[in-house]
């Protein structure tokens, strides 16, 4: 038992677990009544005037990552569902939601809650307006069944042969042929074939001028650059990682 407890005093701890066990106004208090409910909730991620909603689960510790996720996405599904004939219903406001790394949340014959509420959103959410985009490295990783539901395929290049072979899988007979163009694309071109185009195409993506995270370094010149020479650089550093920042205040 010393262990057992050990262990759940360092996760009680971790501020890491503060969202799970200090909730904030969404506990309840010694009479069972919450400040805010579920549909402060849904009103913060769907109701407000900006067009898209990012939740950040980078700090989810990765035990929990599985059940987080599908958590989120089954709250989001099951009231959309519910109130598919409301105004903020699915069908009068529909929702498309993007998994980022799907291969994360999705993972092959597995039971996950992540996984059984993506498989129900990608056989049932469209009729519903929830919409499914899967975005991954690592197709070959993904249930084949929710791949099979996918209407419309952007597969840039693709050098692996298992993950090639699913791709093929999921897309018409007669154009499977356009799978072996794939190790041939170049950076930011890619096949897109299903119900978004009216006929497969190769494309080429613009690139964004000002997404700095998402962009690769350009390693070369970084190297030949000169070392800044800043005594509290990796004090600076040390204080981001611990306060989960990526600038110092002021």
């Amino acid at each position: 038992m010393i262990s057992f407890l050990d262990a759940i005093r360092l996760k009680l701890k971790d501020t890491r677990y503060d969202f799970l066990f200090n909730p904030g106004c969404y506990a309840p208090d010694l009479t069972g009544k919450v400040a805010k409910d579920i549909n402060n909730l849904l009103e913060s991620w769907l109701g407000t005037s900006k067009p898209i909603a990012i939740f950040d689960l980078s700090d989810v510790p990765s035990e929990l990552m599985l059940s987080i996720s599908g958590t989120l996405l089954n709250i989001a599904y099951d009231a959309l569902f519910w109130g598919q004939n409301l105004i903020n219903g699915g069908k009068l406001q529909p929702l498309l939601i993007v998994l980022e790394e799907a291969h994360n949340y999705l993972h092959a014959k597995e039971n996950s809650i992540a996984s059984r509420t993506v498989q129900r959103i990608a056989k049932e959410g469209r009729k519903y307006g929830v919409g499914l985009l899967l975005v991954t490295q690592r197709p070959s990783e993904l249930d084949e069944t929710v791949l099979s539901q996918c209407g419309t395929i952007i597969a840039l290049r693709m050098n692996n042969t298992k993950d090639r072979g699913f791709v093929s899988a999921a897309i018409q007979d007669e154009l499977r042929s356009l799978v072996d163009l794939l190790p041939s694309l170049r950076t930011g071109e890619a096949i897109v074939s299903g119900e978004g185009v009216k006929i497969p195409s190769r494309i080429q993506f613009y690139k964004l001028s000002n997404a700095f995270k998402g962009a690769d370094p350009s390693v070369s010149r970084q190297w030949s650059s000169s070392v800044i020479d800043n005594e509290n650089a990796y004090k600076d550093m040390v204080t981001l990682w611990r306060n989960k920042k990526f600038e110092l205040e002021d």
